[in-house]
């Protein structure tokens, strides 16, 4: 049971795999905000090729939407980056990240990174990735 036919799949592609599984195994599909799929009709066969019908337009719609969702998503962050708004995800490892061990792991980070200290060691150290201590090494050359 399922309230719209998009919660079976991200793509049009995905949720034909689910609907074939779900009939492959004897299991009775019930989207609640179409009370037709909940409903016998009266022809077996009319009642199937009527629903898998419904399921395939229902599938390439949620498809289209779920796209169009994602432009509208990115030509929004693109707006908002133009006027500055929009800076992406926080650092976790920074000079202002909320988290004050964070920012404290950042400051002794750069101390190693200053004497020299391997990446690899560094990493080791502090728990962290070796992409957290380039990162790290990257931004603090940028600021200085």
């Amino acid at each position: 049971m399922v309230e719209a036919i998009d919660r079976l799949g991200r793509n049009y592609d995905e949720v034909i795999q689910t609907v074939n599984y779900l009939k492959q195994k004897n299991v009775k599909l019930v989207i609640t905000s179409l009370p037709i799929m909940a409903e016998a009709i009266g022809n077996p066969l009319l009642d199937r090729f009527i629903k898998d019908l419904i399921v395939q337009i229902l599938a390439m719609i949620s498809e289209q939407e779920r796209t169009e969702s994602k432009r509208r998503q990115a030509q929004g962050i693109n707006i908002a980056k133009s006027n500055g708004v929009y800076k992406g995800r926080p650092k976790l490892y920074g000079s202002n990240a909320k988290n004050p061990q964070r920012r404290a792991v950042y400051r002794n980070i750069v101390d190693e990174l200053e004497k020299g200290t391997a990446i690899s060691k560094i990493a080791k150290d502090y728990s962290v990735t070796h992409q957290t201590v380039y990162r790290i090494q990257k931004d603090y050359a940028a600021m200085n």
